[in-house]
């Protein structure tokens, strides 16, 4: 039962809360965060969202972040669903981890397939919305800003997915305390789903009326105003300094009111200090032994650890208790204990000598340990002991470096093999200890892995061993950006490997070759490189990882010169899918994506989709990345604008989720070629202005920033801002010698801004050097695009000959944007022609295609020129089998098969929510009202066209 301190002056705050809790048990999810200062009443509130929930039947599954355990992999999460699937019968626990929620069962586990970051999430997600599926579920998380990074990368994952669940996630986060992970606090609370609520300080009448009834009776104005002061209004502040006052018999009367002026707003340290002074010896001892052990510390180890029979230890947990210090459960044989508020456990643990404390983690590890605790549950200890070389702390701390692991945390891998190697390990064992801790710190720190696995690189002897951490470490330097060091590290690995690795590892080989020519073609200059294709060209094929992997990067390079070998590569290096389950996150199989979608070849969308479905199942978040990222870029230039948009913001999503910086560059930048497509001007430019090119552009992620950032220039009128923008990501392809037409519109933004500042030599010029290097490559939607951009150059004679070509180079291919652009081009010029009737039908085209791509500014246009050439534009509207997304087909030809909406979810890796809201859309389009109508309503030809992975 709450007292009459817990929730007064909090109407506003409970009002939320419950609206909440209704909106969750009605079946649509909410995030809800609480924030405020120590002690201002957010646990108080989280309390009161319990007590609610259960009364209303909602189950409610609780965890609170630890400073003691904020290394501990998924330790929020665990404390949240361990108990749900420990308490479930068989029936219900086989239900619980049902389909993909099995890819979850290691984080409770230990034991499992190792799957990768994000199949873990994944897995997650579907333990939550599996129970959710008979009643509504509440998690309550306490102290946020303490919570493992895992936990809030699965909150921050769950985010998003959270409509249709009958989920509510209420949180409690401190502010002003450096949290455990700050990027991913800032992704959770910026979030647009996420209700913050944000209790404010009680009022000097609130102060009066609850020291009155603390103190049982009347309370002087000014010495309720000096408590008031005191205590800037908060709630446990002014309960701390309420029991002082009583325990000291001060009276509340102005004359009192100075002595309580001083002790200021942050004195809850003094206050508990000057009650524990009055406890007995024992009372201290075990509150000090619970602060060292954390909450939920057993009573029987708080006893051993506080010297005392396991009697008096709970004689003084009572008093404790009593004295609203600590707090009990006994919902098993042996009682656990903890703080009544962390500020409260924070005073007792800053009031013990540091020598003291780091003796009692000592020999609370030691204590753990004899019990049997897990390995992360000791290592929580040893994390805050000063190093001693102890043998022992360096075995402990490696299995829980390899129990994070499993669990799919590297960040608590890191956490303990950093403390690990400054115990530090015996000399046999250094060594092991690098490899471990540069294999984590690359998913959590990539500096620091390079310099650790630099250091191991440098102890190893044994060849193999060598050239397998010399293919990661060059990637990492890659990645940094420090290509020199990449391209000299894997060209001596290189040579190493050709005298001293031993028969049958010709694989190892081919992946130093690889990362070598990735380096290579990467870097300003490109030096070397072409002398290294070459050479590597010659090699015969070899059936490998590595092999595919070298001959994903040759084709890369054969596309920059426009060799149309380079697609017949790709595919050889990415035919029957092996290629996607062996390396799905490797920068060399992103490559033989470009070259295919740069094609326009069917074979791209395909081996992106086993990357996305292969990355749900097993991948990191850098894989799903990249099949977010590829795809994106895949619907773009097909014209599926509302696809190439979901799929960008998730890329977007999983880049900051997973700290992929260089994807963050390359996602945001298509993301606002996307939006400027649909007319999404302002918005393109936000996302520009949110993920700017640094001043020094470097990286191709750079390039093209600066390519997009010109077009949104030039369309908002700045046409000489626009140019120099455009002239300087020129300079820095130029540096590349990275040429080819697709990844390369900086010509013609060029061209475009040329012609209208009237310098049509100059604009000629650049585009003519455009279309020269698009009839290289061949491939239509660049070739289309080519022709197009130099026919606005030309009068109306060769202007038109030009759009006519590429009309036809354009109609056969799945470049539906680009085609609808020229038939909207090729309408116009007719129509400026005087030849208004034959302008009429590639209009008419234009704009059905442009209303089916959702490209707003191009169908306006297309139905401006109509109206010119004296036509009356028919209504757009989209019905019809052809009609649906690639996304709506795919659910649609399931749901025709009569699965479920959860079982189409779960095929396709979205929300049952989702499922939803397409079946709705895909009705409405075909003109039916169910789903057992939906086989007759399909055209089964039409919904397996080729717009569809």
């Amino acid at each position: 039962m709450m007292s009459p301190w817990d929730l007064f002056e909090r109407e506003s705050e409970l009002t939320v809360l419950s609206r909440a809790l209704k909106t969750a048990g009605s079946g649509s999810g909410g995030f809800t965060v609480v924030t405020g200062s120590a002690g201002i009443g957010k646990s108080r509130l989280l309390a009161s969202v319990r007590e609610t929930a259960r009364t209303d039947g909602q189950r409610v599954l609780s965890a609170r972040g630890s400073e003691l355990e904020r290394d501990f992999a998924f330790g929020v999460v665990r404390q949240l669903f361990e108990a749900m699937l420990a308490d479930a019968d068989a029936g219900e626990r086989a239900a619980l981890l049902a389909g993909p929620a099995a890819q979850a069962a290691e984080v409770f586990t230990g034991f499992g397939s190792s799957a990768g970051d994000f199949a873990v999430l994944h897995g997650l997600y579907w333990l939550t919305a599996n129970g959710c599926e008979s009643e509504s579920l509440v998690l309550l998380v306490d102290d946020l800003q303490w919570c493992d990074t895992p936990s809030l990368r699965f909150l921050a994952h769950l985010l998003p997915r959270l409509e249709g669940l009958g989920l509510l996630v209420v949180a409690g986060l401190r502010t002003h305390e450096v949290g455990t992970d700050e990027h991913l606090l800032r992704q959770i609370t910026a979030d647009p789903a996420v209700t913050l609520v944000r209790p404010a300080a009680l009022s000097r009448a609130a102060t009066a009326a609850l020291l009155a009834r603390a103190l049982d009776g009347s309370v002087d104005p000014a010495f309720a105003t000096a408590c008031h002061r005191a205590t800037g209004g908060n709630p446990l502040l002014l309960r701390e300094l309420a029991r002082t006052i009583s325990a000291r018999g001060v009276l509340p009367n102005a004359v009192n009111a100075r002595r309580v002026v001083d002790l200021g707003p942050h004195a809850v340290a003094p206050l508990v200090a000057d009650r524990m002074a009055r406890l007995p010896g024992a009372s201290v001892a075990l509150a000090r032994a619970v602060a060292v052990l954390g909450d939920g510390a057993g009573l029987g180890t708080a006893a051993e650890l506080a010297d005392q029979e396991l009697l008096a230890a709970s004689s003084a947990a009572t008093g404790l208790k009593q004295l609203e210090i600590l707090h009990t459960e006994s919902a098993t044989a042996m009682p656990t204990l903890g703080f009544v508020h962390p500020l409260v456990r924070a005073a007792v643990y800053e009031a013990i000598d540091p020598v003291e404390r780091a003796t009692s983690h000592a020999r609370a590890a030691r204590l753990l340990t004899t019990a049997g605790a897990g390995h992360q549950q000791v290592a929580a200890h040893l994390l805050r002991v000063a190093p001693a070389r102890d043998p022992a702390t360096v075995t402990v701390l490696r299995a829980a470096a390899a129990d994070s692991a499993r669990r799919g945390s590297p960040d608590g891998a890191y956490a303990y093999l950093r403390r690990c190697l400054s115990e530090p390990p015996p000399a046999d064992q250094r060594l092991d200890v690098l490899l471990a801790l540069g294999e984590a710190a690359s998913y959590v720190d990539v500096q620091a892995a390079a310099q650790y696995q630099q250091e191991a690189y440098d102890q190893l002897t044994d060849p193999v061993q060598r050239a397998q951490v010399a293919t990661v470490l060059g990637t990492i330097y890659s990645l940094l950006s420090e290509l020199d060091r990449s391209v000299a590290l894997l060209a001596a690995a290189e040579t190493e490997a050709e005298q001293r690795l031993p028969a049958g590892k010709e694989d190892l080989t081919r992946q130093l070759q690889a990362g070598l020519l990735t380096a290579l073609a990467l870097s300003p200059g490109r030096y070397g490189c072409a002398q290294q294709l070459e050479r590597l060209r010659r090699l015969p094929p070899h059936d490998s990882i590595g092999g595919r992997l070298l001959d994903c990067v040759i084709a890369y390079c054969d596309l920059t010169v426009r060799d149309p070998e380079a697609v017949s590569r790709a595919r050889r290096a990415l035919r029957d899918g092996s290629l996607v389950a062996r390396a799905g996150g490797e920068s060399a199989l992103f490559l033989a994506w470009v070259v295919l979608l740069d094609a326009d070849d069917h074979d791209a969308m395909g081996s992106i989709q086993d990357a996305f479905e292969h990355a749900h199942h097993h991948g990191s978040i850098r894989s799903l990345w990249a099949a977010h990222h590829f795809r994106a870029a895949g619907w773009l230039w097909r014209g599926q604008l509302a696809e190439a948009e979901l799929d960008q913001r998730e890329s977007l999503r999983l880049a900051e989720l997973g700290r992929v910086e260089f994807g963050r560059q390359l996602s945001s930048a298509q993301l606002a070629l996307i939006l400027m497509e649909q007319g999404r001007l302002d918005e393109a430019e936000q996302i520009l202005r949110s993920n700017a090119a640094p001043a020094v552009p470097r990286m191709p992620g750079d390039f093209l920033t600066l390519e997009v950032l010109a077009r949104v220039q030039r369309r908002n009128g700045d046409l000489q801002g626009a140019l120099r923008t455009a002239l300087t990501s020129g300079q820095g392809w130029a540096a590349h010698d990275l040429r080819e037409p697709v990844w390369t519109f900086w010509r013609s933004e060029s061209a475009l801004c040329l012609k209208a500042l009237g310098r049509h030599e100059e604009a000629a010029a650049y585009a003519a050097d455009d279309l020269r290097l698009a009839e290289q490559w061949q491939a239509p939607r660049t070739l289309g695009r080519s022709l197009r951009i130099n026919a606005l150059l030309h009068g109306t004679g060769e202007g038109l000959d030009l759009l006519h070509r590429a009309v036809a180079v354009l109609e056969p291919s799945p470049a539906r944007l680009e085609y609808a652009k020229a038939l909207a081009d090729l309408g116009a010029a007719l129509r400026r022609a005087g030849r208004r009737v034959q302008a009429r039908d590639p209009l008419r085209r234009a704009l059905d295609l442009a209303t089916t791509c959702g490209a707003t500014p191009l169908a306006d246009r297309a139905r401006e020129e109509l109206l010119a050439a004296g036509a009356r534009p028919r209504r757009s509207t989209l019905t019809g089998p052809h009609s649906l997304t690639p996304s709506e087909q795919r659910v649609a030809r399931l749901a025709a098969t009569q699965a479920t909406n959860r079982e189409i979810a779960q095929a396709l890796f979205i929300t049952p929510k989702t499922v939803e809201v397409h079946l709705g859309r895909i009705y409405r389009k075909l003109g039916i009202t169910t789903r057992t109508q939906l086989a007759d309503a399909l055209d089964v030809r039409a919904t397996t066209s080729d717009s569809t992975p």
